[in-house]
């Protein structure tokens, strides 16, 4: 049953064009959807998009002893859809945004045939005082997360442990000195989705704010910087970290377990410099957690990407939102771009033994066209856990389709 509907929803995603996610829209935007509907008090617009992966591993027996023998295998790593447009609503314009992915039931065990991404509703003020969004969103935090995984270098996330994907609550958003940086902070809470009380449920305070020292005409060429800060209450006093090495089907290699904790205060740094065709991105989170019978744990991760597209494209930097879009391929043959990066997860601290992964990976990335890439990667993870020292070699090859 599961390989029909795989096979159906693969079918309509050449039947039924639109756009994918936040980054989708902005595409669709600069060449138009093919299918949207609008009147003068609606607009629906239908989009889809798919990321399989295959994905080899090669551990040593330290490795295996630390995580278990991880399998190659293929992963239905996204399979989307998403409706988005406006309303009117007693004479005020609202916007929305509704995302579902269908590969956790196509490939798992999952009991719903959509897992709800994004559910938000988005509501302009005046002139130039903002935006507010209301529902499940990302929060306002780390260039990873924040950025749309299909339009970074890397194929995967790294940082993973010290961010979630989605979060519930509100967010204010707005953009100051005539686009040259943003401004996002937001307040959420969990409680709706795990069904319990609101005491009992995490809370987070969220706050991001960009800046852009240098950009050129054509938004091409720029450095972005970015400062962020969190505040993090997680369920019933307790907090865990856990994070894989850049791969969606390996089993978490670092893992600091449930920890008793009143909450964590957390920052991050990031900057992007993009100069035509060359780019380096680099991140550093850091989690400091209070708890005393664990003696005030702190975590941290980071990073540095490079990348360099042969042909000579850049990624469009969108000033609206204080991130950098996909490449725009300007020739029939595509765009390739070659990446690296390295970077470091640290879970160990205090009493807190969690695990230390260090991760090097080089790349490409072949930008089809708007739409299709062709990815492959290969890199090793390192990890310090369990009083043991093991490795993990991965290959990854990826093709995706967002529109």
């Amino acid at each position: 049953m599961k390989l029909v509907i795989a096979a159906a929803f693969i079918l309509c995603i050449y039947i039924m064009p639109s756009v994918a996610n936040d980054d989708a829209i902005y595409i669709a935007k600069k060449r138009g959807p093919l299918y949207s509907y609008e009147n003068s008090d609606f607009s629906i617009n239908l989009s889809t998009g798919v990321l399989t992966d295959y994905t080899f591993f090669n551990q040593d027996r330290e490795n295996i002893l630390q995580v278990g023998p991880q399998d190659d295998q293929f992963d239905l790593r996204a399979a989307r859809a998403a409706l988005y447009g406006k309303f009117n609503l007693l004479g005020e314009k609202f916007n929305y945004f509704i995302a579902c992915g269908f590969s956790d039931y196509m490939t798992r065990d999952a009991k719903t045939l959509c897992t709800l991404f994004d559910a938000t509703l988005f509501y302009t003020l005046h002139e130039n005082y903002g935006r507010i969004a209301v529902g499940k969103m990302k929060e306002p935090w780390s260039y990873e997360m924040v950025g749309d995984s299909a339009s970074l270098m890397q194929h995967e996330r790294l940082l993973n442990p010290l961010f979630q994907s989605r979060n519930v609550g509100i967010r204010y958003d707005n953009t100051y000195l005539d686009k040259f940086g943003t401004f996002g902070i937001g307040l959420y809470n969990d409680s709706v989705e795990e069904k319990i009380s609101f005491e009992k449920g995490s809370h987070q305070i969220t706050t991001r704010i960009t800046a852009l020292p240098y950009i050129s005409d054509d938004n091409m060429n720029y450095l972005h910087l970015g400062l962020s800060a969190r505040f993090n209450a997680g369920e019933d006093n307790t907090l865990r970290y856990k994070g894989k090495p850049e791969s969606n089907v390996a089993d978490y290699f670092v893992d600091t377990g449930v920890l008793e904790a009143d909450h964590a205060v957390e920052f991050g740094l990031e900057a992007l410099w993009s100069y035509n065709g060359i780019s380096v991105l680099g991140e550093y989170l850091q989690s400091n957690v209070s708890s005393k019978t664990l003696n005030d744990p702190v975590f941290n991760g980071w990073y540095v990407t490079g990348g360099w597209v042969l042909t000579g494209e850049s990624r469009p930097y969108d000033r609206n939102v204080g991130y950098a879009r996909r490449i725009m391929p300007e020739s029939s043959n595509g765009a390739l771009e070659l990446i690296a990066r390295y970077g470091t997860v640290d879970l160990d601290d205090g009493l807190v033994h969690g695990g230390t992964m260090d991760k090097w990976m080089i790349g490409a990335n072949w930008w089809i066209d708007p739409y299709w890439k062709a990815s492959l990667s290969y890199g090793t993870a390192t990890l310090d856990r369990l009083d043991l020292h093991g490795k993990s070699d991965i290959m990854l090859f990826r093709l995706q389709w967002f529109r």
